[in-house]
């Protein structure tokens, strides 16, 4: 569990983690209102707090125009065909509606691939933490806890990262925000 008074100074910092950020939101529910408004808190973030985060927390993102359902709603499990045929025809519309609105604010698919490649082929980078990180490990772990590992203690190796096809899509959106040339051209090589 995070400590309290690293909690305390790690939402405070602009130049937080996320990761540590996403841990402290959830063993410390309390702090969700402080996380939500970290410039490093990324949108998956956001949107978790806006569905989970206690009520200071919800307000406080709303006041920002985050809420579940700016989002498409809670996460539900999806309907089988028979049983959407048979929503009320109201409802249907406001569903349409959410959905749309949802899509909307997704980064679209060639989002990346606009951006120059300056590397036609991948350089390995060396690895420096003091974790004992590999490249290796960062282009196939499955582990997700790991791969979070990985971008946290290790940013020489995000471009890996990027490259994995088991990296997680929060984490995903969150490198292509970096703006960082080789991450990006690692990203634009998983279209």
């Amino acid at each position: 569990m995070v400590d309290y008074d690293a909690a305390v100074a790690a939402v405070q910092d602009p130049n937080a983690d996320p990761i540590l950020l996403a841990k402290i939101a959830y063993e410390n529910p309390e702090f969700g209102a402080n996380v939500a408004v970290n410039p490093r808190c990324y949108p998956g973030l956001k949107r978790w707090i806006a569905e989970f985060g206690d009520d200071r927390a919800r307000e406080t993102l709303a006041q920002y125009g985050f809420t579940a359902e700016a989002f498409g709603g809670p996460v539900q499990d999806q309907e089988a065909p028979a049983q959407a045929a048979q929503q009320p025809a109201e409802q249907q519309p406001a569903d349409a509606y959410a959905a749309d609105q949802y899509a909307a604010a997704q980064p679209a698919a060639n989002q990346y691939a606009a951006q120059p490649a300056t590397q036609a082929a991948f350089e390995e980078p060396v690895a420096t933490n003091p974790y004992g990180f590999t490249a290796e490990q960062a282009l196939t772990t499955t582990d997700q806890m790991q791969i979070a590992q990985i971008a946290q203690y290790a940013p020489e190796l995000r471009a890996c990262i990027a490259r994995n096809p088991n990296t997680y899509p929060a984490l995903i959106e969150w490198l292509g925000q970096l703006g960082d040339p080789a991450i990006n051209a690692a990203l634009a090589s998983r279209q």
